[in-house]
C-alpha cells in the first residue's frame, strides 16, 4: 500500500471523494434501474428525477450561522419531477472525519443551530479537553499522572487535558460533560451529518449514503438522518464514554467518536456503529 503522510493523506481523500461523487451522479443520470433502486430506498417510488448535482472539487462555500463561510453539508442533490430536492451526504469510507471545528465555533454553532445554551461547566470542560483554555498547562502540571510520561508529555504538547486529568482536576467537569455529550446525542448527529454551521435548511443533508464506486468496498446502504440521530438518542446512555487510550483522549459516541486534532473537536463517523444502533 502506498504510504502517505497526514497531509497528502487528505488530499487524495478529498480527491478520490469527489471522484466517487461524480461516479454516483454519473450512474443515476445514465441507469433508469439505479434510479429507481434509490428513490425506492429514499422512499420517493413514485416520483422521477429530473436531474442531480454534485458540489465537486471546486464546490462554492455557502452562508454559516456565524457569519462566515463554510461548505455545505450535501455531496448530492437530487431534483425529483414534483419540485423536491432530496439531499444527500455521500460517504466513500466506511469511517472518517465528519465534522471539524474549534471548541468556541462549536459552542456557538451548536447553541445556535438548537436554541439551546451549553452550561458554563460544559463549556469550561470543552476548552479544558481541546486546547482552548489558558490555564490548561498549569493544570496539567499540578493534576497530570507524571508517571506516565507519554501521556503526560502528550497532554503538555496539545495544551489539552485527558480524561483521567480532567477527573483528577475536577470531577464535576468529568461527568458533566461526559453526560451532556450523551444527553445531546441528537444534536450532535444532526451537526454532524446534516447541519454543520450551514445556515440555510436546504443546504442542509436529509440522507447518509455509504456507497463507493471506486471499488475499495461494496457496501450500498442510505440512511435517514433523523433517524441516525434519534437511534444514537436512544442508546446514548451505554453508547457515550471516555475513550480509554493516553489516559482519555477521546469521546465514543453512539455513531463515531470526537477527538482531539489541532486543537479542535474532530468528529468521526463509523459506519458500524451506525449499523448497530439501526
Amino acid at each position: 500500500m502506498e504510504h502517505r503522510n497526514r497531509a497528502t493523506g487528505w488530499q487524495h481523500a478529498k480527491i478520490s471523494g469527489h471522484r466517487n461523487e461524480d461516479l454516483v451522479k454519473e450512474l443515476l443520470d445514465s441507469s433508469r434501474d439505479f434510479r429507481q433502486y434509490f428513490l425506492d430506498r429514499v422512499n420517493r417510488s413514485g416520483q422521477t428525477i429530473i436531474q442531480t448535482s454534485v458540489g465537486g472539487l471546486h464546490e462554492t462555500s455557502v452562508t454559516s450561522v456565524n457569519g462566515r463561510k463554510t461548505k455545505s453539508k450535501t455531496d448530492l442533490k437530487v431534483y425529483l419531477n414534483n419540485n423536491e430536492i432530496i439531499n444527500v451526504s455521500i460517504k466513500k469510507s466506511l469511517s472518517g472525519q465528519v465534522y471539524f471545528v474549534k471548541p468556541e465555533l462549536f459552542i456557538s454553532t451548536f447553541e445556535y443551530q438548537f436554541s439551546k445554551r451549553i452550561p458554563d461547566s460544559v463549556q469550561r470542560a470543552i476548552k479544558l479537553f481541546w486546547a482552548s483554555a489558558d490555564d490548561a498547562i498549569d493544570i496539567i502540571k499540578q493534576y497530570a499522572d507524571k508517571t506516565n510520561t507519554k501521556n503526560y508529555d502528550l497532554q503538555i504538547r496539545h495544551k489539552s487535558l485527558n480524561a483521567t486529568t480532567l477527573k483528577n482536576y475536577n470531577e464535576s467537569l468529568y461527568y458533566d460533560m461526559l453526560y451532556w455529550f450523551a444527553d445531546h446525542s441528537y444534536e450532535l448527529a444532526k451537526l454532524s451529518f446534516s447541519t454543520g454551521a450551514v445556515l440555510n435548511e436546504s443546504e442542509w443533508s436529509d440522507f447518509i449514503w455509504y456507497i463507493n464506486l471506486l471499488g475499495e468496498h461494496d457496501i450500498d446502504d442510505i440512511f435517514y438522518i433523523d433517524d441516525v440521530c434519534n437511534a444514537a438518542q436512544q442508546v446514548s446512555e451505554e453508547e457515550t464514554y471516555f475513550g480509554s487510550n493516553y489516559g482519555g483522549t477521546t469521546i465514543q459516541l453512539p455513531f463515531g467518536f470526537v477527538e482531539w486534532h489541532q486543537g479542535q473537536l474532530q468528529f468521526h463517523h463509523k459506519y458500524d456503529k451506525i449499523c448497530k444502533i439501526i
